[in-house]
């Protein structure tokens, strides 16, 4: 395994390491679609509750106004509640900045797993999927994730010809048996 970086890369882990994470996680579950719908759908019962004097008559401007006002408040408070509960998950994962490390080893690549202080081993068969933001390069493993910000690296162009090893790393078949 022959990287473009550094070998070794030391830097300071913090909550904007678990937020890069965070923010990839785009697939909710079962109960979070449920919960969403029923949100939505107790909109349209709280207007369906509100007085004929409030709403106006079912085919004007107001009428949809309101409605959409609804929808626009429900939408506005549900981005609210996932942003806090974005920023207390990160606050959780990174309680307070520490130091962290990333390197490359003869066989895996080693890095410190962003919701421990351990390190985590991904070996090229472990490695499941490596992503680029432009101000992280985070290595999703079956093992663990490593989280390492862009400023670590000497330069960007080291951070993405890293990426590219690591995903051309990830394409190779391999001699042996895991």
């Amino acid at each position: 395994m022959a990287f473009a970086s550094v070998p070794r890369i030391t830097f300071t882990l913090t909550r904007a390491e678990a937020m890069a994470v965070l923010r990839l996680r785009r697939n909710w579950s079962g109960r979070a679609k449920l919960a969403m719908g029923l949100w939505f759908i107790s909109g349209g019962a709280l207007f369906g509750l509100l007085p004929s004097r409030l709403t106006g008559e079912p085919d004007s401007l107001w009428f949809i106004a309101v409605f959409l006002g609804i929808l626009a408040g429900q939408f506005a408070l549900l981005v609210a509640a996932m942003t806090v509960w974005q920023h207390r998950r990160a606050a959780r994962l990174v309680p307070h900045p520490r130091p962290a490390e990333f390197e490359e080893w003869i066989d895996c690549i080693a890095g410190t797993e962003i919701g421990s202080t351990d390190c985590v081993y991904l070996s090229p068969e472990l490695i499941g999927q490596v992503v680029e933001t432009p101000t992280h390069l985070i290595i999703l493993g079956v093992t663990g994730t490593i989280v390492v910000p862009v400023h670590a690296f000497a330069s960007a162009a080291d951070a993405q010809a890293t990426a590219a090893a690591l995903r051309d790393l990830t394409r190779r078949p391999w001699p042996f048996d895991a």
